[in-house]
């Protein structure tokens, strides 16, 4: 059987080949997104051990060997800059801090790379002509940082100085630690726009797939064989995607290293995929795929019969409707001084309930369509949403996350303020939204090429009996649009409700940037469908032209 499952990738069929690329470049696109947060949250802890340090403040002054004090509101040239006056307060042969080939005594100054730049602006202040070492990599938050570590005497260090054990003590850095919670949140939110491109991946021409396995189970194969095939199927353009996509961050890793999070630029190594890391990736995607695939698989292996006969799927029901209070109602319980955990999870339930209402929301609008339809266009349109629910909002339900994303954190915009830490939310969202949009961009994309094939069938079959391919063509762009704008609008909106939730009913945001991204989220989203139909349209003709 596996032969056989290594055969349909290599010969897929009739419009195989075009589904084969599809899932090949979504599974590529969520190998890439993986790979980023893993690298980009790994080069945050990566940072943090190099400057931890500088945070150290535990030990007890009667037996501290040394003392620091910290002073981030120096500028140079009119940038901002950090000295770091550094006292040894007992002779010790512990390692000097990082970055530093030795403890400076009271009168050297050690500067880093980019500080060098600027010394002829300092060297009157500081007393020295030249400074009197430069800081390595293994000691610098990011390539720009401008930072000047002194050394002074135990009487100069300041009032009320930082007292550590030791120049390398294993402390997380405060701007680190808040980044990497804020990291946390941002992949609670993207999380399930990216399983909805997997599964988006793995259900590319789902319907072509379950016709064939139907036949191998009417011609006498058994569930087990049936679900192998599938499962090699998916997992050989899994690890195809995997790879593909390890190459393109590989590549664009210079490129992300330019983002200023955090500070500054990053060093590429502190964001160069590791080992462990591809294992992890080259892992996981392909079986998320199969994951994805097998559970789309389920009504052939139990009724094949059903399949090749088009039976209807079962309604689905309405008691979905409860999984849409129970985030709301954890995020307001715990609010915003909550631990971490429990507002990840209140997010996490909130955007599940969205996913799994969706196809009911669907199945609503379709049955409402076909029964207010004034002309074929709806009618067939609405008779789609209705017979496959689930098949309908795959495609889309990337771009309906968005919409709770967006809704969300529209809530929370940050405004205009020097604080370094409001210039991290501003580009920490403004990367969460450039995930989400890729995501939205890669799943719309193949589910106009997969829902076109899924259609092919039903298009082949009205185009003989005299129905003209433009209704046709009409009625499939109207069954992707009404999803959208029926399902995806009130999601906005119950995103900004969880968000009202989690910060008990105050609008953090300042001045209309709120405003702005919610109506962003809406053009870019019916763009998007836009451009998926009429990249769709082809496919669908040329496909049902058989």
């Amino acid at each position: 059987m596996t032969g056989l499952g290594l055969r349909f990738v290599r010969r897929p069929g009739p419009g195989g080949r075009a589904a084969n690329l599809a899932a090949l470049g979504a599974t590529a696109v969520v190998s890439l997104l993986v790979t980023f947060l893993i690298a980009g949250s790994l080069g945050l802890v990566h940072r943090s051990d190099r400057i931890g340090w500088r945070s150290a403040d535990k030990a007890d002054p009667a037996t501290a060997i040394g003392a620091l004090n910290q002073d981030d509101d120096q500028l140079v040239d009119g940038l901002p800059m950090l000295r770091v006056d550094l006292a040894t307060l007992r002779t010790n042969e512990l390692p000097p801090p990082p970055g530093l080939d030795r403890i400076p005594k009271p009168g050297e100054v050690f500067v880093s790379p980019e500080l060098a730049k600027h010394w002829s602006s300092l060297s009157k202040q500081y007393g020295v002509a030249q400074p009197t070492g430069v800081i390595s990599d293994k000691g610098l938050s990011s390539p720009e940082e401008l930072i000047l570590i002194r050394g002074v005497a135990p009487s100069a260090v300041g009032e009320h100085p930082q007292y550590v054990a030791s120049w390398r003590e294993n402390v997380m850095d405060g701007r680190m630690f808040g980044l990497l919670i804020a990291v946390a949140f941002g992949i609670a939110l993207v999380l399930f726009p990216l399983l909805s491109l997997v599964g988006q991946a793995a259900g590319v021409a789902a319907k072509r797939r379950e016709h064939r396995l139907a036949a191998l189970r009417l011609a006498g194969a058994t569930r087990t064989q049936v679900l192998w095939l599938s499962a090699v199927e998916q997992a050989v353009l899994g690890l195809g995607g995997a790879v593909v996509g390890l190459i393109g961050y590989t590549v664009l890793t210079p490129l992300i290293a330019r983002i200023p999070l955090g500070g500054g630029r990053w060093f590429v190594h502190d964001i160069t995929v590791s080992w462990w890391n591809v294992l992890v990736v080259l892992a996981a995607v392909p079986v998320l795929s199969v994951i994805s695939a097998l559970i789309g698989l389920g009504r052939v292996s139990i009724t094949p019969l059903g399949v090749v006969r088009g039976q209807t799927r079962k309604a689905t029901s309405a008691l979905r409707l409860g999984l849409l209070v129970i985030g709301p109602i954890v995020l307001a319980y715990y609010g915003m001084q909550a631990a971490v955990l429990p507002l990840l999870i209140g997010i996490g339930m909130a955007a599940l309930a969205v996913r799994v209402i969706g196809p009911w929301a669907v199945q609503v609008i379709g049955k409402t369509l076909a029964n207010l339809a004034n002309g074929p266009v709806a009618l067939l349109a609405g008779r789609r949403l209705a017979d496959d629910p689930k098949g309908a909002f795959r495609p889309v339900a990337a771009l309906v996350l968005s919409g709770f994303v967006t809704g969300f954190i529209s809530v929370f915009m940050p405004g205009e303020n020097e604080d370094p830490s409001y210039q991290d939310m501003r580009i920490g969202v403004a990367l969460l939204l450039a995930l989400v949009f890729l995501t939205v961009a890669a799943s719309t994309a193949a589910g106009a090429v997969g829902t076109a094939l899924d259609q092919a069938g039903p298009a082949r079959a009205l185009r003989r009996s005299g129905v003209p391919l433009s209704v046709i063509e009409r009625s499939a762009r109207l069954a992707a649009v009404v999803p959208v704008i029926g399902v995806g609008l009130p999601v906005v909106g119950f995103g900004a409700l969880c968000g009202l939730a989690l910060s008990g009913g105050k609008i953090i945001t300042e001045g209309s940037s709120g405003a702005f991204l919610l109506l962003g989220q809406i053009v870019v989203g019916l763009v998007l469908v836009a451009v998926a139909g009429a990249a769709g349209a082809p496919v669908l003709r040329k496909a049902s032209a058989n």
